[in-house]
């Protein structure tokens, strides 16, 4: 997101300025300021006005305009003549275009997983949700010869294990939903009973960030496991896993909050915001 926003800034001082006013402090607010009317629209679900945005900013509806205007001469924003409301253009979506084509995953993911993994000293990696299954889509294996290691590309439960628990307590309610439902079918099935305890179970791991597991699907195996988000709001966990002889559960406290923080650092290094997506919904289905 860092890296997007310095794009914006850099397009829009030029675009803003049109080359003919030096680079001084007073032009630097000025792109800050045009990409903050920008911003606006990142989180609207609609079109907006001028005297909104203005409201938004705290500044004068004048130099809103004047903002709008020159977002709109580069194709930034556009606007309806008939209700004078602005929305994103064309070249906005170009930007975000440009960005899927250079966030690569892997050349994002792997170094902050390297460090982790030498941190916390177990296996690290990303997982994700496809059709209701996870699947583990890197990983960065620890040093120890005896080690934790995941099946790349392999779907497995959702409702086993602590990455599988974090994608269900933080996608969207009508997913988590159908994908709950699911369960009841899965290998191994998920009973009646033992759905309500995961439903309370998600819930908790909803409020405090995180999910830990010991031997849910692998006997004597311990895991943690937090929320990351890319800038497309797609959900991945980031997963620590060891044999739980070594990674006890004294080793899995003291490595919660260095996960977390390893989560936290990705999510800003793909562009994700977790306040964006996450969802309060499960909390009402415990």
């Amino acid at each position: 997101m860092f890296a997007l926003l310095q794009r914006r800034s850099h397009i829009l001082s030029i675009d803003v300025n049109v080359g003919r006013v030096p680079r001084s402090p007073a032009s630097s607010e000025v792109a800050e300021r045009a990409l903050d009317v920008l911003s606006c629209f990142l989180s609207s679900s609609g079109d907006l006005g001028v005297t909104e945005i203005a409201r938004r900013l705290g500044i004068d509806k004048s130099r809103v305009h004047r903002f709008l205007v020159a977002l709109r001469r580069k194709g930034y924003v556009m606007d309806d003549p008939r209700t004078r409301r602005y929305s994103l253009g064309f070249r906005a979506l170009e930007l975000s275009r440009a960005l899927g084509r250079q966030v690569d995953l892997e050349r994002q993911a792997e170094p902050l997983l390297r460090e982790l993994r030498d941190r916390v000293g177990e296996t690290t990696g990303l997982a994700t949700c496809q059709d209701c299954r996870r699947v583990h889509l890197l990983q960065v294996e620890s040093h120890h010869e005896i080690k934790l290691s995941f099946q790349l590309s392999v779907p497995l439960p959702l409702h086993l294990g602590a990455a599988g628990k974090t994608l269900l307590a933080f996608m969207r309610e009508a997913e988590r939903e159908i994908c709950l439902a699911e369960c009841k079918a899965a290998d191994p099935p998920c009973s009646s009973a033992a759905l309500l305890r995961l439903r309370s179970e998600l819930a908790l791991i909803h409020r405090r960030g995180y999910a830990t597991s010991a031997g849910e699907r692998v006997p004597g195996s311990r895991s943690i496991a937090a929320p990351v988000w890319t800038f497309r709001g797609d959900l991945l966990a980031l997963v620590t896993s060891g044999p739980a002889s070594r990674f006890t559960e004294g080793a899995a406290a003291a490595a919660i909050p260095i996960v977390l923080a390893a989560a936290r650092h990705l999510t800003l290094q793909l562009g994700g915001s977790g306040e964006d997506v996450t969802d309060p919904g499960v909390e009402g289905s415990s």
